[in-house]
């Protein structure tokens, strides 16, 4: 069936052919491109095609010329095995030669140190290491990466004044304290070379230092000193660690000691490793101008009222402990 529909006086005859068959499916115009095979083939057949590829197939990354390139030099030989199992030999003693060593800056902490090892660095350098006699710790004259050195920084938070030295240092077993009075506050200590011998003596700032009665006058009272000097105490007194063991000594922050410090108050025998176990170091959250619904400003200002129930607590405990 055709229908002719003409545009205009000028336009061309336009001819639609309605076919009677609906759908076709294959071979709708055979006849014009000369192919009337619309067979779909096999499982079986395309497995096979597909496995021998046909000399006119493109080549894909070159894999098809690998193959014909194997085929063509034919299968190995005993003499290409021997020669790939000599080259395994071979680098197989090359790296059989090669030493490696350990980083010793992993294992110079890790390691098991001793009793007067720094508590926070792990430094135990006999000569450089002092000992708290509150608290029975060690710790050394290095500053690390802090201000100043470590029993400096432990005698000032701990609030402690007390330290003696190695017993395998430089000046034995020695306990700091004033020759006149017998003070060991260390921060009050000093030294007063001697006019004849080359012996110094150890006297506090006040009054000692500043007496005219003097047990001997052979002390030049106006070369008075004091023991620690830049936050640190004087390297003929304590030495300071070389800067090799402090780069290799374990790195503390300040702010890592400021929260051992405080895990020290209830338990003395912590190490840096608890600070990270969970719950250490919870921070409170912070206060905020306006809250959602009760439930969220109870949520932040209980922990708050807890802590400051328990510091309190802590203060009356050491208040009446002292008296």
């Amino acid at each position: 069936m055709s229908t002719v529909d003409s545009y205009g006086p000028a336009s061309q005859t336009l001819t639609f052919l309605d076919t009677e068959e609906a759908d076709f499916g294959a071979d709708t115009q055979g006849s014009e491109y000369e192919f009337h095979d619309f067979t779909v083939p096999s499982q079986t057949q395309t497995q096979s095609q597909a496995s021998q590829p046909e000399p006119s197939q493109p080549l894909v990354n070159g894999n098809v010329a690998e193959k014909k390139e194997d085929l063509a030099n034919g299968p190995a030989t005993g003499n290409d095995e021997a020669k790939a199992d000599g080259t395994v030999s071979k680098v197989s003693n090359s790296l059989g030669e090669l030493n490696f060593e350990e980083d010793e800056d992993e294992t110079f902490y890790s390691k098991d140190l001793p009793a007067y090892a720094c508590r926070y660095c792990g430094v135990h350098d006999p000569a450089s290491v002092v000992q708290c006699i509150q608290c029975k710790k060690w710790f050394c004259n290095g500053r690390g990466n802090t201000a100043g050195s470590h029993i400096v920084n432990h005698l000032v938070r701990a609030k402690h004044k007390e330290v003696t030295l190695h017993k395998d240092g430089p000046l034995g077993e020695t306990i700091l304290e004033c020759y006149n009075c017998g003070c060991r506050n260390v921060f009050l200590l000093g030294f007063i070379p001697a006019k004849a011998d080359s012996v110094v003596v150890l006297l506090c700032r006040q009054p000692c230092a500043t007496q005219s009665n003097s047990k001997d006058m052979n002390w030049d009272q106006a070369q008075w000193q004091p023991l620690i000097n830049d936050r640190c105490f004087l390297s003929w007194l304590v030495k300071v660690p070389p800067d090799e063991d402090q780069l290799r000594a374990r790195q503390i922050s300040a702010q890592q000691i400021n929260k051992l410090e405080e895990l020290w108050k209830d338990n003395p025998e912590a190490k840096l490793e608890d600070l990270d176990k969970p719950g250490v170091d919870d921070e409170p959250q912070q206060v905020l101008l306006r809250y959602e619904d009760a439930y969220q400003y109870q949520n932040i200002f209980g922990p708050l009222v807890k802590l400051e129930a328990d510091y309190d607590k802590k203060l009356k405990e050491s208040q009446v402990w002292l008296t």
